[in-house]
């Protein structure tokens, strides 16, 4: 695709199903978001290979992964990725490459930052972009698989956190208990039936506690966050905060570090729809990441912060299905100062066409409101 059209695939919704804006009246949002945070800098160039570019395999030869999964002439699909793949093939994913910020600086600490709050200075905003789309479209909130609440999500005061404890579970009757005792509490009574609602649900049938690495697992985590938000009235919102992709040393190729973070992300996605049913057909899963990593191969058998990594889409409002790039090329001479993948697509134009598509809020908001960058620059806001 070149770039006249990827404009204008990018300004019009890259995903499908946006309701019209309506006016400022609380309404009921059928669309569900979940977003996958891959902290660390998620190696794009690993995670959706380019193969069809002859660079590629003078650069990182022993990280290229065998069993390719099938992704387009181009490129391929890491072997970490099965259900990603499955649901390209059904039409139901999309995967953007050469992207990125308008930070180069390789800090994780800043970039993510900006990932978050969607503002290109860091440390310069208290809300985040998913927060402040939230405020704008009067949802009726979000929830964030975390400990502490993701920057990503403040702005929006009716969002809440939900993390598993360290700590082993009671037994449901222990659960029965303690919601007897506060519904005779007034301030209590609130939340006596709620503490069934969200903690019994782990249980196994006869009521033993699920152990609890199983519920920290990205699969658990996703599907639960997927329960939640199934409701009519539930969360519209999900964030997965997934760390350790910064793959400095031992990075592996088809198996390995790299390989087992990946795994995570399709795990997410096969939780989510397990536990999300027929509103998958109504749900957008994406992913943000600070940044890639360089394009060559470090000492150590891993690779180094750079800038262009990729994001990955799907779920029932996805459009476009395949592999999206406007490809710069891994030549050296073609790469950012000569090391990292250039980002030819500002993640935030991604992001964007997401808000306009599970919000229904209208792009001379989003880029006035939620996005900190001059209203003239948005035809041009997709690349660097």
């Amino acid at each position: 695709m070149d770039r006249r059209n990827f404009i204008k695939f990018s300004v019009s919704l890259t995903l499908a199903g946006a309701p019209s804006w309506a006016n400022s009246t609380p309404r009921i949002n059928p669309n569900r978001l979940l977003v996958i945070m891959l902290r660390g800098g998620m190696d794009g160039l690993a995670a959706v290979p380019p193969v069809g570019d002859p660079a590629l395999q003078m650069l990182r030869a022993d990280l290229i992964p065998t069993g390719l999964l099938k992704g387009d002439q181009f490129f391929g699909i890491h072997p970490a990725l099965p259900t990603f793949a499955e649901a390209m093939t059904a039409g139901q994913a999309l995967a953007i490459h050469a992207t990125g910020f308008r930070y180069t600086g390789r800090s994780h600490f800043e970039g993510q930052d900006i990932m978050q709050s969607g503002v290109m200075k860091p440390y310069s905003s208290a809300s985040g972009w998913l927060g402040r789309a939230m405020q704008a479209a009067q949802s009726t909130g979000g929830v964030a698989l975390s400990i502490p609440m993701p920057l990503l999500l403040r702005g929006d005061s009716a969002s809440e956190t939900s993390y598993p404890s360290w700590m082993q579970a009671p037994p449901k009757a222990t659960y029965e208990l303690v919601a007897q005792l506060w519904a005779k509490a007034p301030e209590l009574k609130p939340y006596s039936s709620r503490i069934l609602e969200t903690e019994v649900g782990r249980l196994s049938p006869d009521g033993t506690p699920e152990p609890n690495q199983q519920r920290r697992s990205a699969f658990s985590l996703a599907k639960d966050a997927a329960e939640k938000m199934q409701a009519p009235n539930g969360p519209i919102v999900g964030v997965l905060d997934l760390h350790g992709f910064d793959t400095h040393a031992g990075q592996g190729a088809a198996d390995g570090l790299n390989a087992t973070k990946l795994k995570q992300i399709d795990d997410a996605i096969n939780g989510y729809r397990a536990g999300i049913g027929a509103r998958w057909a109504q749900s957008l899963i994406i992913t943000m990441t600070e940044f890639g990593r360089t394009a060559g191969v470090n000492g150590t058998l891993g690779t180094d912060h750079g800038w262009g990594s990729c994001v990955l889409a799907t779920g029932g409002l996805v459009k476009t299905k395949g592999i999206v790039s406007v490809w710069p090329g891994l030549n050296k001479s073609q790469l950012f100062e000569g090391r990292d993948l250039k980002a030819t697509v500002d993640t935030l134009a991604i992001y964007a066409d997401a808000i306009q598509s599970v919000f229904g809020l209208p792009p001379e908001l989003i880029h006035k409101d939620i996005f900190s960058f001059a209203r003239d620059s948005f035809d041009r806001r997709l690349f660097v």
